[in-house]
């Protein structure tokens, strides 16, 4: 019979002092290594790994016992079958073995040949096992849940009461330093909100500006007053004789014939760009340069071409209508933002938005010759946030103050219309409101629910006709289509009331 061997290892142990444990263990036994829970040794794959060969070598079978999940984890992986605590028939040999066994040897503990008999393999439940049992339960429960959910009918049911029209006008205030609503003043909370934008922008510059554009052109005619050749070179300078100098160059070389009175057409044209060069026949009269004495010089004909261009500049307008374009785009900007940052059931009246400019630069300067005028601002834009639930609860009471005992407003037909507009005392903003909504006589849900589980569908319409005063046939939609029962359970129950133009389930408090 093979021999059963027990070692209880300290905390202290290293890889190297358990390895000679094993090898001073009997050849062939199995040998159990029960580990303490803070012995982190064997929490190392490595030297689960070490420890396993070591016992093949020395011809072992190698069990391990230990609380730990992670060390029973590690220790499976390296091919050490690993059990949460040591098998009941060997939990009591702890004693070592007597002097006489030299080194480790003395830690190695047989176990008692009585243990054969009653030792069998052990089955420990370990803590993977015990999670995987939990959640296989966990998800039974809800699989069966479902199922039980699916297979139990639903039903909702909508009711359309004789219900009236009430309506009323009335003056309210928000106050962003008030946290609820005072029903004797009429006011109700409101907050301060606020953003930072920054932004771009330009618009078309609106001034103009004559500037010379084309140059004038012409001919003119060299005329010699000797009998000498003479060579006028190109870009050769000539001008009027009268009022406001123009000048104009020769376009080409020329020459004049060598005979009194001999002559030579050449083109020219104006120095300086603009009308002022459209001169008239017979103006151009002077020539400069050395072959004045020799060749007088006029034009046959007017001179053409020379034009202005209207440019665009930037107005002194174009700035204040810029700035103007850019609060308003940056104060839209702005809203978006604060809307989206609103908590629910708030509202922004964008009257109550106050934009201040903290930065600003224009990219051009005024006259300046540019096609547009543009520029970067930041502004912040401030507001009030209105708790709108507030308004509504607010509004709701003043028009349930307005109708008969009996009566209640059916929740989701209040209909609310503010002015535009609004006065402004310091911090508090009042508006007009014009109110209206649907009432009806007081519906019990709960105890329709209660009176209704289970019936059939014909006698529970028939019940409700009875019952309640309703302008049309209750509507009534049971799921599965099949089933002609209502549920039995209340929550399986959806009882909502209609206005009549809109539907709006019942809050909690009315047992919706």
């Amino acid at each position: 019979m093979r021999p059963i061997e027990v070692i209880h290892l300290n905390r202290q142990d290293s890889v190297d002092v358990i390895r000679e444990l094993i090898y001073s263990a009997t050849p062939g036994a199995q040998l159990w290594l029960a580990v303490p829970w803070r012995a982190k040794v064997l929490r190392d794959l490595v030297s689960l790994k070490r420890i396993k060969r070591t016992a093949e070598m020395a011809g072992i079978e190698l069990c391990l016992a230990s609380a730990h999940f992670q060390t029973r984890i590690l220790a499976r992986e390296a091919g050490i079958p690993a059990y949460f605590q040591l098998p009941l028939a060997l939990r009591g040999y702890k004693k070592a073995r007597p002097q006489t066994a030299a080194g480790q040897a003395s830690r190695v503990v047989q176990a008692h040949e009585a243990a054969h008999a009653r030792l069998r393999r052990p089955r420990t439940i370990s803590l993977g096992v015990v999670l995987l049992s939990l959640l296989s339960f966990v998800v039974l429960v809800g699989v069966l849940g479902g199922a039980a959910i699916g297979l139990v009918p639903s039903a909702t049911m909508t009711l359309e009461p004789v219900a009236q029209e009430v309506s009323g006008n009335l003056d309210v205030s928000v106050d962003p330093f008030l946290h609820e609503v005072d029903y004797g003043r009429a006011i109700v909370p409101a907050r301060f909100v606020q953003v930072i934008v920054t932004g771009r922008g330009d618009t078309p510059a609106s001034g103009r500006l004559d500037v010379p554009d084309g140059h004038a052109a012409g001919d003119v005619v060299f005329i010699n007053r000797t009998t000498d050749q003479v060579v006028i070179p190109k870009g050769t300078i000539v001008r009027t004789g009268s009022g406001v100098n123009v000048r104009f160059y020769t376009v080409a070389d020329v020459v004049v014939p060598a005979q009194l009175y001999g002559h030579a057409r050449v083109g020219v044209i104006a120095l300086d760009p603009g009308p002022l060069g459209n001169v008239q026949e017979l103006t151009i009269n002077v020539l400069e340069g050395d072959a004045a004495p020799r060749v007088e010089v006029l034009n046959d004909a007017a001179t053409y071409g020379g034009s202005v261009s209207r440019l665009p500049v930037v107005a002194p307008g174009d700035m204040d209508r810029l700035r103007a374009e850019m609060i308003e785009r940056l104060q839209a900007e702005a809203h978006e933002q604060l809307v989206a940052e609103l908590e629910e059931g708030e509202f922004i009246p964008s009257e109550s938005l106050n934009t201040q400019i903290m930065e600003e630069h224009f990219d051009q300067v005024l006259d300046e010759r540019s096609d547009v005028l543009s520029m970067e601002m930041k502004v912040v834009v401030r507001g009030v946030a209105v708790d709108g639930r507030a308004l509504e609860d607010f509004v709701g009471h003043f028009l349930a103050s307005r109708v008969d005992e009996g009566l209640a407003l059916i929740d989701g037909s209040l209909d609310l219309q503010r002015s535009a507009n609004v006065r402004t005392e310091g911090n508090v903003m009042t508006f007009n409101i014009t109110a209206r909504g649907m009432v009806a006589p007081v519906i019990d849900v709960e105890s329709i629910k209660r009176e209704l589980r289970g019936k059939k569908l014909a006698d529970a319409r028939l019940w409700l006709r009875e019952e309640l005063e309703l302008r049309s046939e209750p509507h009534i939609v049971v799921s599965p289509e099949w089933w002609d029962y209502l549920p039995w359970l209340p929550a399986r129950l959806n009882v909502t009331i209609s206005s009549g133009e809109e539907h709006a389930a019942l809050g909690a408090g009315r047992g919706g």
